[in-house]
């Protein structure tokens, strides 16, 4: 869907000119009868939420509030970990716990990773998980 923008310009003889002096630095323009939820999570940051209705809006600012905890359960979910159950030793987990650190996607090719279903359910949970 194309949104229609308000026309900053027109053709003046051979120029153009700005129509109106709207540079306040606030571009955010909303449309009328829209909401927006925001969320102030450190001295000088914000988060926003758009599209959001009186209806929506507690499970928007959950989610917001929740959305770290959600990105370190999806990160974790998704974690490439030995298809099979294999008994390492616990220097052997270690070894492996340490080359995941240090080597993020490269991973034996007989590992696997979660599905979507099973990254959405640990993002679920983290969400209904969550306690401020």
């Amino acid at each position: 869907m194309i949104k229609p923008t308000e026309t900053r310009y027109q053709k003046v003889g051979r120029k153009y000119v700005p129509v109106s002096a709207h540079w306040s630095g606030d571009h955010d323009q909303m449309a009328v009868g829209t909401f927006r939820l925001t969320y102030a999570y450190g001295d000088g940051g914000h988060r926003y939420e758009y599209e959001v209705t009186p209806t929506t809006a507690p499970m928007a600012a959950a989610m917001i509030l929740a959305r770290v905890r959600m990105e370190d359960a999806i990160r974790e979910a998704s974690k490439m970990r030995p298809s099979a159950p294999i008994p390492y030793t616990k220097k052997q987990r270690a070894a492996i716990a340490q080359f995941r650190a240090e080597m993020g996607g490269m991973f034996p090719s007989w590992w696997t990773e979660n599905s979507a279903y099973d990254i959405s359910e640990a993002a679920m949970r983290a969400v209904l998980e969550y306690r401020p």
